[in-house]
């Protein structure tokens, strides 16, 4: 769609803008040309037109629109915005008529700001066409026609009218949450890996007692997650939505060549993993920022492991004290290092170790 500042603003007046539709490659080039203020692609039969009649309303001095590249035989956004162009909205009505594009109806725009950029913008239809050099020559073309030609007079823009918004009321959402435990929220476990041999990725499902159960490799994170909540392994929403975001990550590091680690942020191959934030003293020693008082933390790390009402001994190991299976032993793994910081070996038996052992790993 055509946004206010993709393109790159011509010598004043600048009067013409440029959609290519979904042709992406033709809306740099064509932004640079003489005279053109705004280029940009358009997608969307409704979303995007609106977008453009948002954007038009409000750079007053574009005079000309040319319309061209490919148009999606399936949304056919093209048609409807010439569609719109030609017939503009009916009174009571956000649909376009004669559109054929999905679901033409534009709810965020008035008829009185399509009538505005109606009568003051004329519309160059060149849908199909992607050869440059006969693109240059319309807008070309087009700028002087408008240079020569008078201004529009009259109308309903005429004035300096200033029009708002009319966003849809959207009700507001946090970006806050919590997955269900491991053993609630999925049968057993998932182990995502990026196999660069072979150009795959590979998800292990295992039970609790980390039995094999099934594997699937896979190029698209997105087809694979469809796969899990198939064949039911899956049913948590919030564990959907992790494991999507881990499969989304696998697969930007295989077609980018980045390193993968679950439950690690992407980095280049080389760059060792970057821990929880951190601090320096004024002695110099390293400590984990933020860590909570051995209370917090003990009530914490029985939380993780499913037992919330028990009151841990700081100095007698965890599996001594409570059950602990290994899918709560890997959460609590995550909790430490990912949330707190902390630097636990790599051969480190969490289930062995003293809550107070763990503490200490927080602090460095």
């Amino acid at each position: 769609m055509v946004r206010p500042g993709e393109g790159t603003a011509g010598p004043a007046p600048a009067r013409v803008a440029v959609c290519t539709l979904s042709s992406r490659e033709l809306a740099g080039p064509l932004a640079r040309l003489p005279g053109v203020a705004l280029a940009g692609t358009l997608m969307t039969a409704n979303l995007g037109i609106e977008e453009i009649v948002r954007t038009l309303a409000r750079e007053r001095t574009v005079r000309g629109l040319l319309v061209c590249g490919r148009d999606s035989p399936r949304f056919l956004a093209g048609q409807s915005l010439v569609a719109l162009f030609r017939r503009g909205l009916p009174p009571g009505s956000g649909r376009i008529p004669g559109a054929a594009g999905h679901l033409p109806v534009l709810r965020s725009v008035t008829r009185r700001e399509v009538e505005e950029v109606r009568a003051r913008v004329e519309l160059v239809d060149l849908r199909g066409e992607r050869d440059p050099a006969v693109l240059r020559a319309a807008v070309a073309a087009l700028v002087s026609a408008l240079r020569e030609a008078p201004p529009p007079t009259g109308g309903p823009g005429d004035g300096a009218a200033s029009y708002g918004h009319n966003d849809p009321a959207f009700g507001l959402l946090h970006p806050v949450g919590r997955r269900k435990p491991l053993d609630t929220g999925i049968d057993g476990f998932v182990v995502i890996t990026v196999d660069r041999a072979h150009g795959r990725i590979r998800l292990r499902h295992y039970d609790s007692d980390v039995t094999p159960r099934h594997e699937m490799q896979g190029t698209r994170g997105e087809t694979m997650l469809l796969g899990l909540l198939e064949a039911g392994v899956i049913e948590d929403p919030a564990h959907a939505g992790y494991l999507g975001g881990e499969l989304a990550k696998a697969e930007t590091a295989l077609r980018l060549g980045l390193h993968y680690e679950q439950d690690l942020p992407l980095r280049p191959p080389g760059r060792p993993p970057r821990r929880g934030p951190r601090r320096t003293t004024g002695k110099e020693r390293t400590t984990v920022a933020d860590v909570p008082a051995l209370e917090e933390f003990l009530t914490l790390v029985a939380r993780t492991l499913g037992a919330r009402d028990t009151v841990l001994d700081p100095h007698t190991p965890l599996g001594e004290q409570l059950t602990v299976d290994s899918v709560r032993v890997i959460e609590l793994t995550v909790v430490l290092e990912e949330e707190l910081g902390a630097e636990l070996p790599d051969d480190a038996d969490v289930a062995r170790a003293t809550p107070a052992d763990l503490y200490k790993a927080l602090l460095g």
